[in-house]
């Protein structure tokens, strides 16, 4: 079997359109496929748990869960953090074949300024109603455990195929950012796409391109 798990960004619904699309496409290629809702913290509400770390420990569970079944493939699909922590999670565990990273960062030293008072306010539209919002109050433990993380440092270790987009007009992860990843990484499959936002989840034209794009380097 061909495993793949997908990581949503921070904070983000695993329920949302993009990840939901990457899944049905996975799954015409023959994936079995879990969209991970990192450390369940939509299912939960448990803001305590949320972490680089946690996730990264939630990734290696999954990927146990199937060890009986000997997967020939596994794959990780993460877009933002979750394509940051892709990236981090292919470098540690053997058994990631193939990395699909949107829109990483290549570190966590530029969200430094956004906790205030020991927590970060931030709110996501819910997936089956996006005029309503879900807050989130993460304190300052996730910031601490997010920058003994780097992409780009672990990003130098892959040596499996590897997949690095770019949305040219991200104004959250800047380019610049994400070229810095690129830039170390051994001989990945680089992907630059213009006019699409980093929230492209809200487009279902764009989530299509991105999703084009993906089967193409799978298919490689």
């Amino acid at each position: 079997m061909k495993l793949a798990l997908l990581l949503p960004g921070y904070l983000d619904s695993p329920d949302y359109l993009h990840l939901i699309t990457f899944e049905k496409r996975l799954k015409e290629l023959g994936f079995t496929v879990e969209r991970l809702d990192a450390c369940n913290l939509w299912q939960t509400g448990d803001v305590k748990n949320y972490s680089i770390t946690n996730f990264l420990k939630q990734i290696k569970d999954r990927i146990k869960f199937y060890k009986n079944q000997n997967p020939e493939e596994i794959l990780l699909l993460g877009h933002s953090n979750g394509g940051f922590t892709a990236i981090i999670a292919g470098s540690k565990f053997s058994e990631v074949t193939k990395i699909i990273s949107l829109c990483p960062p290549p570190d966590k030293t530029g969200s430094e300024i956004k906790w205030k008072n020991g927590f970060r306010i931030s709110k996501r539209d819910l997936p089956n109603n996006p005029k309503e919002y879900r807050e989130f109050a993460i304190p300052v433990s996730y910031l601490k455990d997010a920058l003994q993380y780097s992409a780009v440092d672990e990003v130098k270790n892959i040596h499996k195929p590897l997949m690095i987009f770019i949305d040219l007009n991200d104004q959250v992860v800047l380019p610049a950012e994400t070229e810095e990843v690129i830039a170390v990484a051994n001989n990945p499959y680089v992907v630059k796409l213009e006019g699409i936002g980093h929230d492209f989840r809200h487009s279902k034209e764009q989530i299509n391109l991105i999703a084009d794009e993906i089967v193409k380097f799978i298919k490689l």
